[in-house]
């Protein structure tokens, strides 16, 4: 994957309500709400935001989760993923007419790209904004190949 755009984006889709329960915090960390999204803080400094953003990527708006992590080992961001994903999920089945979530993440976030997998996202091969059906197709080729080299044994192994 060395030859691609880091700031390319793939889509992924959360097609039914798979959270039911946000997940645990450990006792240092902390959740603070706006009104556009959410932040971890970690020792009362920010780790973490995810926000929804309407996005066109199939001719009209739709919320997609997008989000940032400030620097911190894969574990610890996959934890804070899983903190932040989960309670926008949960408030995400408020909105009438919802499924299917989408989330967007960097093609180079491996860590990110198998958590979310874990918690229920699929990879969506088909033509959106940014991608031809070919086009997303190749990427995912692409990031199966590289998750079966990073992780062997699988995400919690």
């Amino acid at each position: 994957m060395e030859d691609r755009n880091l700031d390319n984006e793939i889509l992924m889709i959360l097609p039914r309500r798979t959270f039911f329960k946000a997940s645990c915090l450990p006792g240092n960390w902390e959740v603070d709400q706006d009104p556009a999204g959410l932040s971890v803080l970690v020792d009362q400094q920010p780790a973490a935001y995810a926000s929804w953003k309407d996005e066109d990527d199939f001719g009209m708006d739709r919320p997609t989760i997008l989000f940032d992590v400030h620097g911190c080992d894969p574990r610890t961001k996959q934890e804070l993923f899983e903190a932040v994903v989960s309670r926008l999920a949960i408030a995400y089945d408020q909105i009438p007419g919802k499924y299917p979530l989408y989330i967007r993440l960097s093609e180079a976030d491996l860590d990110l790209i198998a958590q979310a997998s874990h918690l229920g996202f699929i990879p969506y091969f088909g033509k959106w904004a940014k991608k031809t059906p070919e086009q997303s197709e190749k990427s995912w080729q692409a990031i199966t190949d590289s998750l079966r080299t990073r992780y062997p044994q699988g995400l919690n192994a």
